[in-house]
Parts: structure tokens; sequence; C-alpha cells
């Protein structure tokens, strides 16, 4: 039987980024490629608008370049980026060769941009610490990714990437956070909806 965090995401999250931390990169990579091969027998991503995170090496999160790097040339990606001016992140799509920096947070970023809408996007890949069964997720306690789903269409099919596998513990759910509608692993893909 699953335990309730009882809200308590900050020794969740503090607990998911300790075990993370000391995974080697060489298996972070190997998970990476064994999750992007699954998420592509899993899901058919041509010809749609997908917003693709970019990792932070330092996190040792997902290396989505590899989703990148497979998409096809119909495929319109779009990701976030911040903007110091609004103080928001904004919904941006680039061409899928240009180069890229780190923007906040070491968050890398197209140099080259446009300026786009998140209701446009059909399939958005979220970045996580923990999952558990009910599709609930612990991200960095930013907010980023909440302020984000909350901009996405009803349609726009939410899929968490994770290195590790779904927690036992159930994470407290707030009226703030949206669930996850699947979480590929590197050895399942999790179906929520």
């Amino acid at each position: 039987m699953a335990a309730i965090s009882n809200g308590n995401k900050k020794q969740l999250r503090e607990k998911a980024l300790t075990e993370r931390f000391h995974i080697e990169n060489s298996i972070i990579e190997k998970l990476s490629l064994k999750i992007v091969s699954n998420l592509f027998k899993n899901f058919n991503l041509d010809n749609l608008n997908i917003h693709l995170f970019y990792p932070i090496s330092e996190k040792k999160e997902v290396n989505t370049w590899h989703i990148h790097n497979k998409l096809n040339r119909n495929t319109k990606i779009f990701t976030s980026v911040y903007n110091k001016d609004s103080k928001y992140w904004e919904c941006v799509s680039f061409n899928p060769k240009n180069k890229f920096e780190k923007g906040k947070f070491n968050v890398p970023q197209p140099a080259k941009y446009y300026e786009e809408k998140f209701d446009t996007i059909d399939i958005i890949f979220i970045p996580l610490l923990i999952f558990d069964k009910n599709g609930h997720r612990i991200g960095y306690g930013k907010g980023i990714y909440d302020w984000i789903l909350n901009s996405v269409n009803k349609k726009c099919i939410k899929v968490g990437l994770s290195i590790t596998e779904c927690s036992d513990i159930l994470i407290d759910f707030q009226d703030h956070d949206i669930s996850l509608d699947y979480c590929q692993t590197p050895s399942i893909l999790h179906n929520f909806k």
C-alpha cells in the first residue's frame, strides 16, 4: 500500500535530487537513450507542434537532444525562454539547426527564436524529479511548468520524462497542480488518462 506524502514535497524533492546526483553521467545517457527509443515506439511525433525541454547537464536530466535530433523536418519544435522584461516564460519556436546558449537557471535555449503561443502545442515533454501512480509530479519547485501547463490548450498531451520509475509514495496534490497524461521511463510508458 502506498503512503501519502502529507504535503512534504520538499523532502521528496531533496531525496530525489540526492539520488539523481549519485547516478553516473554514463548511466543517465544510457537511460535517456532507452527513454527516447521507447518514446518513439509509443508516440507518432510526425507533423506535430512539440514543446521540448532541453537538459540542464548539471541536473542530470533526461538527454532530450536525442528527441530533438530524431524529429522529422515537418515537426515544429517549441521550447520556453525566460523574458527578463515581463519576468515570464515565453513559448518560442526556432530553426532546429540553431545554436543554443544558457538562459535563466542554466536552461539551454536557442540563440535565435520566434515568439509563439503555448496554446498551439500538440504535445509537451516535461522534466521532473519524481512522479506517482496518479500522474502527479514533483519538479524543482520553481513553478515554471505549473505556469506553462496552465497556458497550453486542453487537448495538449502532457508527457513526463523520468530517469526513475514511479514512486510508491503518493504525492500530495494541490489545486494548482496539473497531472501528467503519460510518463515515459526507460522501461515503461505510464498512462494516467
